[in-house]
């Protein structure tokens, strides 16, 4: 008998100041608050990212002990969250105003990827696909952002 799995359910991070981290995945990426899972204020909190997937934001006991979602080293790297294409500019201006530390963003002909840090330095994904959502060839060029400059280039 084969099993399918549907899909991932949930992520869940360990947090510094739960009502702070509330309010950035609230406020500032634009997630809500779930209503298929209680919330348990100042211990936890899911978040709702599309139908059928939560975010878990839990209140850290132990600030001494840090694991974040990290480029280097053994463990998580990073977790993604989907837009439309049209959001993709938009929430990158968005994380800008807001003072979100980006790393870069990139649009490949497929899939376009924003990685930035949460407020406990975790790292986090913005993902869109454009040709999925009805884009053009033509509007999906090969360009990579450099928040510094706030410049979008062509690369190769």
């Amino acid at each position: 008998m084969s099993i399918e799995i549907k899909g991932i359910d949930h992520v869940a991070i360990n947090v510094r100041d739960i009502d702070k981290s509330v309010d950035f995945y609230t406020r500032v990426v634009g997630l809500k608050v779930t209503e298929r899972e209680p919330s348990k204020p100042g211990i936890e909190y899911f978040l709702d990212c599309g139908p059928k997937s939560l975010i878990g934001i839990i209140q850290a006991k132990d600030f001494e002990f840090a694991h974040p979602f990290h480029n280097d080293g053994l463990g998580a790297n990073h977790f993604s969250f989907q837009v439309h294409a049209k959001d993709f500019d938009p929430m990158i201006r968005r994380f800008e105003e807001n003072n979100v530390k980006i790393e870069f963003a990139k649009k490949r002909p497929k899939s376009w990827s924003l990685y930035f840090y949460d407020i406990d330095g975790n790292k986090v994904e913005v993902t869109a696909w454009p040709r999925e959502d009805g884009l053009a060839e033509s509007e999906c060029k090969k360009v990579i952002y450099h928040p510094d400059s706030k410049a979008w280039t062509l690369y190769e």
